[in-house]
């Protein structure tokens, strides 16, 4: 669940989204380097093709031709990572431009400004400081900056909590991988309720900036250099975890344009001529400066106290179950989650204390339309042991729609409305892979598993279980809630044990899918007639996942079953850790999944049934459900009974005479690739026919800037 960064490790491979690039997931690393500090040198070349340097002066020497290809080739894989999670943006006209911030300042105030500033011409209709001419090589950056300054210092109103400052030797590193970092030209450097220095204690980094720009040549400027404006969008939302919309600029010698992300992906605008409509520039100028930090794109319900530029304290406010406004105190340097994406549901759990003093957690989530709630499902849910349960909601806070501009194409197939909502449900343990003994593990994975069979007698198919949906226990916790299944956003009202409908795609994360669904393609099977969504998908053995990932759906559907049919728990090496009742748990429970797949695919076939017929021998094993349910939780409660009296020592390689430890080593589960990633697809919930989201584990999740800052 969210907030800052903590500093204990994983104890499992973690799930890594494609819209990173694979070969530098060296994201355990710290934080960040220090930012530096040494002010930039005109006219110098800063390491990076995010200054306004012509690149021809770079490719006098050889090494220097190797460098800035290196620095190009970084600069476009940083893109592709962006708009592999943003989606294609669209370009809307300049007009866009001229509607915003038309609040932040009178026009009458802007008249006197220009009327009286020896920056701007009102004769000849240009900033006189900035050159027009091909001809002038003059270093942009530092004009733009004297310039914007003069606008902020006049009519910004922002009490030295604003200040533009000349970034370009300034690193400002990013949160999804740490060996990555960006160089903008400018940035916004803010102070307030939601900014904190970056790592380092000094300096700007996108911790605490507002916004950020880049100056570029009209000879050299091209669409690459508005996606890197993305780049930066992107990086905002990652270490300001209260953004509901991050905005940045793209100048030239004679024009502005705009891009705009948010949970529904994002826009561009069409260039706009900053000569011919300066009121319009300072607007831009003064709204990306706000000392409102509504106006910046931030949610203000989400407030820290800042000392000595670090997070040492923070509130939420929401909505109480008889729907009264309530304030919460957000426990800091507590391990929260958040999503490392920006379209999308964009899930961010708070860990706060109410006025009682207990723990609760606030999930902040983004839906579309087409989009059944979670609180409903969560409603249903109520005195379900074993399932999160809902204290209060908040819904409708705000809508994506609501920061697109005037005419922009809201039926676009690119564009789905979201709309976000806040739950308050009652707080856990860690995520399952925290488990601090072999008992401790299989408890929480069977009362789980109760858990889902409770919530289908309830109504309820999960439709999403994984290794981050199921949490520990909170200490002591009594048997069935020693589990807890949460997070209930794919899930679906049903009268039975399936979904009841097929979709276009399959619901859940495509890596714990099981072997049947993946043979449910867009398209079918050919061999086999598609089935709804049903408990025994749910059910599927999640063992050595990692390999799967990758995979298209059949070669994962046949490598799930070859791993049920002969491999087993055993055939990947599993840890000495793990005894032989825990081995022996593992291979039962997959021989008894492996003759249950094998009847679903059998009555699927399409060369031995009907249509009508596979629905007759569905059913027939589906008048089994619970005595499915019965045996597997059956198969735990004896494992759980040979680890209470035998114990739980870990087994010995016969070539071993040393004894081995009996806590849980770096990692108790099979290898799994660095790549391996969490990718949910789902029949509403994104836009893309398989959601790619990366889903940050707890010991990798943002903890109170108090912690990272020490």
């Amino acid at each position: 669940m969210p907030a800052s960064r903590t500093k204990h490790s994983t104890t499992r491979p973690q799930t890594v989204s494609q819209t990173l690039t694979e070969p530098q997931q060296a994201k355990h690393a710290t934080l960040s380097a220090p930012v530096a500090t040494t002010p930039p040198k005109p006219d110098s070349h800063r390491g990076s093709l995010r200054s306004d340097t012509p690149l021809e002066t770079l490719e006098n020497a050889s090494p220097v031709v190797d460098e800035a290809q290196d620095i190009r080739d970084k600069l476009a894989e940083q893109r592709r990572a962006a708009l592999s999670d943003l989606g294609k943006l669209p370009t809307v006209g300049d007009s866009a431009l001229d509607e915003l911030y038309r609040d932040i300042v009178s026009e009458r105030r802007i008249d006197a400004f220009l009327a009286k500033s020896t920056l701007y011409d009102l004769e000849r209709q240009v900033w006189v400081d900035i050159p027009s001419g091909t001809e002038d090589k003059t270093n942009l950056t530092p004009v733009f900056v004297r310039v914007i300054k003069a606008i902020i210092d006049e009519l910004g109103h922002s009490k030295s909590t604003r200040e533009i400052v000349d970034a370009r030797n300034t690193k400002f590193w990013h949160l999804d991988d740490r060996t990555q970092s960006s160089n903008p030209c400018m940035a916004i450097k803010a102070a307030g309720p939601s900014f904190s220095l970056p790592h380092g204690g000094n300096g700007v980094g996108f911790d605490n900036a507002a916004s950020v720009f880049d100056v570029k040549r009209d000879a050299d400027v091209c669409e690459d250099d508005a996606d890197q404006l993305a780049v930066y969008n992107r990086q905002l939302f990652f270490h300001q975890l209260n953004r509901v919309f991050s905005r940045s600029l793209l100048f030239t010698e004679t024009r502005v344009r705009l891009v705009h992300c948010d949970r529904s992906g994002g826009y561009k605008t069409a260039w706009l001529n900053v000569h011919d409509h300066p009121r319009t520039f300072i607007r831009l100028i003064l709204g990306l400066s706000s000392p409102r930090e509504s106006a910046l794109g931030l949610d203000t319900s989400v407030q820290w106290t800042i000392k000595n530029g670090a997070k040492v304290a923070g509130t939420i406010a929401t909505l109480d179950a008889s729907g009264k406004k309530v304030k919460h105190q957000l426990m800091m340097g507590v391990p929260y989650f958040v999503k490392h994406s920006v379209r999308g549901s964009g899930t961010v759990c708070w860990i706060a204390r109410d006025k009682a003093g207990r723990r609760i957690l606030i999930k902040d989530a983004w839906r579309t339309d087409a989009q059944v709630p979670e609180y409903t499902f969560l409603e249903h849910a109520k005195g379900v042991a074993g399932v999160a349960q809902i204290l209060a909601t908040e819904d409708g806070r705000v809508q994506t729609k609501t920061h697109r501009p005037g005419g922009f194409d809201f039926a676009s197939p690119d564009f789905y409305n979201r709309t976000m909502c806040r739950v308050t449900m009652e707080c856990y343990g860690s995520p399952l892979h925290n488990f601090t003994s072999q008992r401790h593990a299989l408890a929480a994975l069977r009362d789980a598993i109760k858990a889902h069979w409770d919530l289908l007698q309830a109504g309820i198919l999960h439709r999403d279980v994984s290794m981050e949906n199921i949490l520990l226990g909170e200490d002591g916790a009594p048997v069935g809630r020693r589990g807890i299944l949460i997070d209930l956003e794919f899930a679906i009202l049903t009268g039975g044990p399936t979904a009841g409908l097929l979709t276009e795609n399959q619901a859940g994360t495509y890596l714990y899918q099981s072997a049947s669904i993946l043979r449910n393609g867009p398209s079918g099977d050919r061999a086999f007639f598609r089935v709804a969504h049903d408990y025994l998908h749910d059910l599927d053995p999640k063992s050595a996942i990692g390999r799967f990932e990758n995979l298209d759906a059949f070669e994962a559907s046949c490598t799930k079953q070859l791993y049920l049919m002969r491999e087993g728990p055993n055939f990947w090496g599993i840890p000495l850790f793990w005894s032989e009742a825990s081995l022996d748990l593992g291979e039962s429970f997959c021989a008894y999944m492996y003759k249950l797949t094998e009847a679903k695919l059998k009555c699927r076939m399409r060369r031995k049934s009907s249509s009508s017929s596979t629905h007759t021998l569905l059913q027939e094993l589906y008048n089994r459900l619970h005595h499915h349910y019965h045996d597997i939780i059956g198969l735990f409660d004896v494992a759980l009974e040979r680890l209470e009296r035998d114990g739980e020592a870990p087994r010995r390689e016969k070539s071993e005479p040393a004894s081995v430890p009996s806590t849980p080593p770096v990692s108790c589960f099979p290898p799994e690739p660095r790549s391996a990633q969490k990718r949910r697809s789902d029949d509403v919930l994104d836009d893309r026919p398989a959601k790619q989201q990366r889903s940050v584990s707890f010991a990798d999740r943002h903890v109170s800037q108090q912690t990272e800052c020490d």
